[in-house]
């Protein structure tokens, strides 16, 4: 990985991640009504205790896994491998359910203004727009995170604070009178309740997919932990009190997918509740986003580690993303929109499955670490007691919402069953029975020949100046004119780089160039070497191609970088950067580019 392509700090961090949690609290509150009643508030309220406690956990699993992973990473660690593809399945359903929730949410915010006359088509018309987005790749998403992290937590706090200044003192009064018939419920209406407001709360297992992209693993995800922490603290528990205090039980019972809006259009107007549906449709629709490529990471995660079949993780030659990945995490959804009609109910029972047991597997891996460490203080056992309070809603969950316990345990099934094919090769053995089914022949890497940056710049530190040449596809007279360039200085080798670009803030943790990028590298070697000149192969991987090739020619000393024309189509070019024009603004004055054809 590219040394400066690390640079997330605490505030951005917070952004990304208060997208993803800071959307359950549009729909959360109506999904909590239709089961606990006026009360929902309470139940938020109750578990905010043991959400705080997750964070720390949360924290130390972003620390113990630099390259990310999650919760994969930390139960293959904790357990066993078969536990990290147990968390893997967990994680996808869970991103799963995110996609079709947060991208259903959104579409009713925005039906709530614009009367779509249905919910579920443009839903999909939505998600399909995301996938190809996805296989495009998106450069960038940090700083959109923070406009939109921004937007919401502002529009959020300015319709907590218009409800208290307009609501009368009746309405507001209704908030405590809940809280004094909490002693009528019985034990396991508390349990129930308890179990269903952990939906408040997901979101929260983005934070160590993180990791890679963070500036550094002290202050950062402490200092973005606790911003979000505070920030759902600010937000959540008080709308869903208002919201149910407020709304009338028409509303309540027929507009719950939406109670933000309607809440903000109660007391502040039209231009209050355009607001809301403005930073909630876009913030949720931006988390279907994130987690789309939340899960095709947590694919090729599993791919790497013999779970899930090659093939799946198969990139396009054009784009470098995992285009069958891509389309999986988005067809998925999709299929389970048109299964449930797009109803939120059953899209937040189904949710709570994989939500809750990917939040058990986590919090129970970092005991056992802490545990093989030699940690027995006050901590560890506070960190058992979360364990538990997770354990018990989790529990409570698989018999309470008996539909999400079929979806989620079939799907797991199936992916357990899947990985164990693969794992012991019986999938790969009867593909190669069926010819138009039978996997292509993978690129042996461990004979491979590349050097890393640091590795390149290690071995040839007294020479120069260098010449480096950047290519993507394998034109001889980019080549020849580095060769050319470099004889004149009386070199005796070239370095060729090859990039692989990988969209968004989430690393796919490649531990070698991609297929296309041997096949270029390779073809490099062959063509330098076919003048007369030594071909020093360079890898990296980053989110910015021109930051790693500026970064390259600084470590190696480089005073000319040659590069081919662009051949980037304008649908790249506008989500993923001009590459040129990056490269002229990231390079030293003192390097000369130098771009052929």
């Amino acid at each position: 990985m590219s040394k400066g392509s690390g640079r997330i700090g605490w505030f951005l961090v917070w952004a990304v991640v208060f997208c993803d949690i800071g959307t359950s609290v549009y729909y959360v509150p109506g999904l909590l009504y239709g089961t606990t009643g006026d009360r929902a508030g309470f139940f938020v309220l109750s578990t905010m205790v043991a959400f705080l406690l997750l964070c720390v956990k949360e924290v130390e699993v972003t620390r113990r896994f630099p390259g990310g992973g999650g919760v994969v990473s930390l139960a293959e660690r904790a357990f066993s491998p078969a536990f990290g593809a147990l968390g893997g399945q967990l994680i996808m359903v869970d991103f799963f359910l995110t996609v079709a929730i947060s991208a259903a949410s959104g579409v009713y915010y925005i039906d709530s203004i614009a009367h779509l006359g249905g919910v579920l088509l443009p839903t999909i018309g939505c998600l399909t727009v995301l996938c190809g987005l996805n296989i495009v790749g998106v450069k960038e998403s940090a700083v959109v995170s923070m406009v939109l992290a921004i937007l919401a937590l502002v529009v959020n706090l300015v319709v907590v604070g218009t409800c208290l200044w307009q609501a009368p003192p009746e309405v507001l009064w209704r908030i405590p009178q809940e809280f004094a018939k909490l002693p009528d419920l019985s034990a396991w209406q508390l349990l129930a309740g308890y179990s269903g407001a952990w939906l408040a709360f997901s979101g929260l297992e983005a934070m160590s997919q993180l990791a890679p992209a963070m500036r550094d693993l002290g202050p950062t995800p402490r200092k973005g932990m606790i911003a979000v922490a505070v920030s759902v603290i600010l937000t959540a528990p008080a709308l869903t009190f208002l919201s149910t205090a407020s709304l009338s039980v028409e509303v309540k019972d027929h507009e719950s997918e939406r109670f933000i809006s309607e809440l903000a259009g109660l007391w502040g107007g039209l231009g209050l509740k355009t607001a809301v549906v403005l930073s909630a449709s876009s913030l949720l629709l931006f988390a279907a986003n994130t987690a789309i490529i939340g899960n095709y990471h947590v694919m090729m995660a599993l791919i790497r580690g013999r779970f899930l079949p090659p093939s799946l993780g198969a990139l396009s030659r054009r784009y470098q993303t995992p285009w069958r990945a891509i389309v999986l995490c988005t067809f998925v959804p999709a299929a389970v929109l048109v299964a449930v009609d797009a109803d939120m109910v059953l899209l937040g029972e189904l949710y709570a499955f994989g939500l809750l047991g990917s939040f058990v597997l986590s919090s129970v891996g970092i005991d056992r670490l802490r545990w093989q460490d030699g940690q027995r203080g006050f901590g560890f056992w506070v960190g058992v007691g979360t364990s538990v309070a997770v354990v018990v809603a989790f529990c409570v969950n698989l018999i309470a919402k008996p539909l999400a316990t079929g979806f989620g345990v079939t799907l797991t099934a199936f992916g357990l069953g899947l990985a164990w094919f693969t794992r012991t090769g019986r999938l790969a053995r009867t593909l190669e029975r069926i010819p138009r089914l039978r996997p292509p022949r993978e690129v042996d890497v461990t004979d491979a020949t590349f050097l890393t940056i640091e590795a390149a710049a290690s071995q040839f530190r007294s020479a120069g100046p260098n010449v480096l040449v950047a290519s993507r596809g394998a034109t001889r007279k980019i080549f020849k004119e580095a060769v050319d360039r470099a004889r004149a200085r009386g070199l005796d080798h070239v370095f060729a780089i090859y990039v692989d670009e990988v969209p968004g803030l989430f690393y796919p943790q490649l531990a070698h160039p991609s297929p296309e990028g041997l096949t270029v590298l390779e073809a490099a070697s062959l063509a330098v070497e076919s003048m007369g000149m030594r071909c020093v192969p360079v890898w990296a991987l980053s989110h910015s191609a021109a930051e790693s090739v500026s970064e390259a020619a600084e470590q190696l000393r480089c005073d000319t970088v040659v590069i081919g024309a662009t051949q980037r189509t304008l649908l790249w070019v506008a989500l993923r950067g001009k590459f040129i024009g990056d490269l002229l603004k990231q390079l030293p004055q003192h390097i000369r580019l130098i771009v052929v054809g």
